[in-house]
């Protein structure tokens, strides 16, 4: 591959445009996998999810509220709480009559590989045969039944609320043939070589069906449900992904566009060689499909930009909050599509004594960045200005001196108010799960799908603690179906802020490791709403070294408001090639760490004026009517779809 198709692709590593939304007129709401998702842009991993990297493609007219959820199918993704019933609230940040929703699920629903989970764990409980059950994983569906039956689902439901549907393949695997010249049937799920199913009462496995049977094929399955209405448009992005890979290639899709040893979930830049795969194929579709799709392809092709000169990611220019005198750091990636000159120097500079950095050590107030074949990709390091409390601004102007674009950047600087020291401790040592606290309210851990196996002795970690709590999966055999985390399968701590208090969070800590193997993953989340709508990841572990112990901190600064809670869930699984007992998860030392201050008191209500003297007898009020249920500002309760 020669150098200058190199460096176009290197700078595909494209971001979002750092713009601020005023009142757009067109949002686009997306549905999916981890292959879809948000991952953290500060630096620590270069993960990141189609969806995530979508809105450099589309211009200031279109806000993506990017839902993609890892560890998601269309079953789960519809059941579980935080997910789809919150989009379906109606409210400002939720779907609402004229916005576009994108449906993209499959990865998962492969699961029990095409059997359906909840069917299949009902046929061995029937049989006696519990030692099976644990293995059995509920998100999956079947492709001819129970997926299809969710994709309904989202599209009845969005277009009921006036929202516009469009279904788009999940994006294949990176499954290469062994002569490296296809991405294999798996790879682009259709699992017609080695399917699983329940059949005249009989469990099979390991069944085959020919080349030209999509009996088992979930993007068929997903298309052929979009026929059945008449405006649901469909993207193939397997096969346009599939496609790219052959293009460059299996030495250059492991080394750049896919994550470590993974095979399933991209990079920065694979991510948005993807998300731009799909901006040009929304477009081409715009221009050949007829009738009422092809109006909804229209709508958004006319705001699709897919060579937009200098665009930063992440697309949201707010830095948080930092207390007065603290150092605040964000990444930011600058790229360019199609630049106006073949090489140059593109300058990057800050004001209002916010500073830069190409290498987080020599801070400026510029950096000047050179780029060639018409194309750029760099991440910088933006560092506030902390000096005085309030909110601070500052432009962030990217020039190639023959255009500029400039983007406000902001930070919301607050005194460390006095306030009194509080904590909640989790040391899960002496075989207890209590916690210790002061001034919040703190509950024992909890488990989800897991068990306390054991307490065992560890290498001195980084806090000098000696001593773990073991965390095993239900029945002690992991499942070599997970490629990433289970929604179901977690361990929680929790803590409550106090009436009348409110709750200046500023660290989160903890002592992890995996044991009996270099296999053990985990994601790391916060979170204060009681449904965990709300998740904001603070760090992950893919195949941590055996038995090494690892302190993850995060300082950040949350606000926590009274009778609010804070909870911290831990994800575990194992990337495993076979199922595996003996294998566990190591967890100590869990912190929680701020101060807590007064709350607001709020003002008082007005008097009302009293009402003026008339002659007569007053009239009765109209009853005013009862508003429909099911409107924009009624809840859904989802359903579960009948079974055939």
């Amino acid at each position: 591959m020669n150098r200058g198709i190199l460096s176009t692709i290197t700078c595909a590593f494209a971001a979002f445009s750092l713009a601020v939304y005023a009142g757009p007129k067109k949002k686009v709401h997306t549905i999916g996998d981890s292959t879809m998702s948000e991952y953290v842009a500060d630096g620590s991993t270069d993960k990141r999810g189609w969806g995530q990297m979508l809105q450099q493609f589309f211009t200031d007219n279109v806000v993506i509220n990017n839902r993609g959820k890892a560890g998601a199918s269309s079953k789960s993704f519809y059941k579980e709480p935080g997910l789809w019933a919150t989009l379906v609230k109606g409210g400002k940040d939720e779907m609402q009559s004229g916005d576009f929703l994108l449906i993209q699920f499959a990865h998962n629903d492969e699961k029990n590989n095409g059997a359906d989970g909840e069917e299949l764990k009902e046929y061995f409980l029937s049989r006696g045969a519990r030692n099976r059950v644990g293995s059995v994983d509920y998100r999956g569906t079947t492709p001819f039944e129970t997926y299809k039956d969710y994709i309904r689902n989202y599209i009845k439901e969005a277009k009921e609320m006036g929202v516009k549907p469009i279904v788009v393949g999940p994006v294949s695997r990176k499954y290469f043939s062994d002569d490296g010249k296809r991405i294999t049937r798996e790879g682009r799920h259709d699992l017609g070589e080695s399917y699983s199913i329940i059949k005249n009462n009989l469990w099979l496995e390991g069944e085959k069906v020919g080349p030209n049977d999509h009996t088992f094929d979930y993007v068929q399955s997903a298309q052929d449900v979009t026929k059945e209405f008449d405006d649901v448009p469909f993207i193939n992005l397997t096969e346009l992904s599939a496609q790219m890979y052959l293009k460059y290639g299996l030495s250059y899709c492991t080394s750049h566009l896919f994550f470590q040893s993974d095979r399933t979930h991209t990079t920065a830049l694979g991510a948005a060689l993807i998300a731009r795969e799909f901006a040009l194929q929304l477009k081409k579709q715009a221009e050949s499909e007829d009738g009422k799709r092809k109006e909804v392809l229209q709508e958004l092709a006319s705001e699709i930009v897919v060579g937009n000169g200098v665009s930063v990611t992440p697309s949201n220019g707010d830095m948080g909050l930092a207390y007065v005198g603290s150092q605040l750091d964000k990444s930011f990636t600058i790229s360019g599509f199609d630049m106006a000159a073949e090489s140059g120097t593109i300058t990057v500079a800050v004001d209002n004594d916010f500073k830069i950095s190409l290498d987080k050590s020599s801070w400026k107030e510029a950096v000047e960045i050179k780029y060639a074949n018409s194309t750029l990709m760099t991440p910088v390091y933006v560092r506030a200005n902390t000096t005085k409390p309030g909110v601070l601004t500052c432009q962030l102007t990217t020039s190639d001196g023959a255009t500029t674009k400039n983007q406000t950047l902001k930070v919301e600087n607050i005194d460390k108010e006095a306030g009194d020291e509080a904590y909640a401790t989790w040391a899960l040592a002496n075989n207890s799960k209590a916690a210790k606290a002061q001034l919040l309210e703190a509950a024992d851990v909890t488990m989800s799908e897991m068990f306390i196996e054991d307490h065992a002795r560890v290498p001195i970690s980084p806090n000098g603690h000696r001593e773990m709590m073991l965390f095993n999966i239900d029945g002690g055999v992991w499942p070599s179906i997970d490629i990433d985390e289970v929604s179901t399968r977690y361990i929680e701590f929790k803590a409550k802020v106090p009436k009348g208090k409110v709750f200046n969070l500023s660290a989160i800590s903890l002592d992890i490791c995996g044991f009996g193997g270099s296999n053990s993953c985990y994601d790391i989340y916060l979170a204060t709403k009681d449904d965990f709508s709300d998740p904001e990841l603070l760090g992950e572990g893919i195949k941590v070294p055996k038995d090494k112990c690892f302190t993850i901190t995060k300082e950040l600064l949350k606000k926590v408001q009274q009778g609010e809670n804070i909870y911290i869930r831990i994800y575990p699984w194992m990337r495993v090639s076979e199922q595996v007992k003996g294998k566990c998860i190591g967890i100590s030392d869990v912190n929680v760490k701020g101060t807590l201050v007064d709350a607001p008191v709020a003002p008082a209500p007005k008097a009302k004026k009293p009402a003026p003297k008339t002659g007569g007898a007053a009239k009765p009020a109209a009853a005013k009517p009862a508003p429909k249920p099911g409107g924009a500002g009624a809840a859904k309760k989802p359903a579960t779809p009948a079974k055939k």
